[in-house]
């Protein structure tokens, strides 16, 4: 058998062709170009989360895109945020052993893989994603489940939503740049049931808003005082983060005296979601500060998860060698040192 030593070159031997989408922040695509880099050591993953990366591989015999077929996967990577190779080749040797070279000429059945760590089915929101994306790309009809969406939306009663599915609104809401749904959105959204509305964001949390809705929503957010449905319409501007209204709220919120456990989920919320708008130097240094005075485990998986990032890990480097700056971050980092390895050296 051919020595094969990456995933793209596993699914193009096979006679496939693929794309790439992001499962552990936000379910975004990531270019062949640079998940090819990342598998040959020369990029680090650009969305790393936990220590891994977590991705849709999505395949198809060349012309033949009627029925994709998907692995969900889980690799470790380094501290860097690089691949580590070990891990990926044995998944590699587990698809070859398992299903040959030639899978993609396999039925469903055949194609079903062995137990292995590698495989992880991330949760319903970013399967149903991952399959509406793969749909709008691949330009399918919507279907009935879509429809009935969409049809809701259009409706002057807005009561009757219970029957509606992940699926189908996840295939209407990824079409955000359709300005018929667009335009429905955007007017209808803060209309809706608000136990509607908070099954929505976790899929909108994924999406380019309109920028009417972008808008709203965070005018909304300046005024709004409950900080459950706070925590609800940041998710819903992940996408939009970098706008300097939201980068000041956050700003302000996590610069209040309010003690770090008390506010953990807005802490995490930025931290897997909205990571983004740390580009802001105030920000990315309030926020380290913070997260400082979590207990230590809370600390070490958000400093971690921040400083794996490869858009923050520069940011944070030149913060920590400023030795005015960052004085609760730099004895929690001395500590989760001392912690992991006994001393600082």
């Amino acid at each position: 058998m051919q020595n094969i030593s990456s995933l793209y070159q596993l699914v193009q031997f096979a006679g496939c062709d693929y794309c790439i989408f992001d499962v552990g922040r936000r379910v975004v695509e990531i270019d062949k170009t640079t998940f090819e880099q990342f598998e040959n050591g020369q990029l680090t993953y650009p969305y790393p989360i936990q220590s891994h990366a977590k991705f849709a591989l999505v395949y198809w015999p060349m012309g033949q895109t009627e029925n994709p077929y998907i692995w969900f996967l889980n690799l470790p990577i380094d501290e860097e945020s690089q691949i580590v190779p070990g891990s990926r080749n044995h998944f590699v040797a587990i698809i070859q052993e398992a299903l040959g070279s030639d899978f993609a000429q396999q039925s469903d059945e055949q194609q079903q893989l062995p137990d292995n760590p590698y495989i992880k089915l991330p949760e319903q929101n970013k399967v149903a994603l991952v399959n509406a994306r793969i749909k709008d790309k691949f330009k399918r009809e919507f279907s009935s489940l879509a429809l009935a969406c969409l049809d809701f939306l259009q409706q002057e009663d807005k009561n009757n939503w219970q029957n509606l599915t992940v699926q189908g609104w996840a295939d209407v809401l990824v079409q955000l740049a359709n300005p018929k749904i667009q335009n429905l959105l955007q007017n209808e959204f803060w209309l809706l049931p608000t136990e509607l509305q908070n099954q929505l964001i976790p899929i909108l949390e994924h999406c380019e808003l309109p920028r009417a809705l972008v808008n709203i929503s965070i005018r909304q957010l300046e005024k709004e005082q409950n900080p459950a449905q706070q925590l609800a319409i940041l998710r819903l501007l992940a996408g939009h983060c970098e706008q300097t209204k939201v980068q000041t709220w956050l700003t302000s919120q996590i610069a209040d005296s309010k003690p770090a456990t008390e506010m953990l989920d807005l802490l995490l919320i930025l931290g897997a979601r909205c990571w983004t708008a740390l580009k802001d130097p105030l920000l990315l240094t309030v926020y380290l500060e913070k997260i400082a005075e979590l207990p230590a485990n809370n600390f070490e998986a958000l400093f971690r998860d921040a400083i794996a990032l490869p858009s923050l890990r520069r940011p944070i480097l030149a913060l920590m060698q400023n030795p005015s700056a960052l004085p609760k971050t730099r004895v929690a980092v001395s500590n989760m040192i001392k912690a992991s390895y006994g001393t600082t050296h």
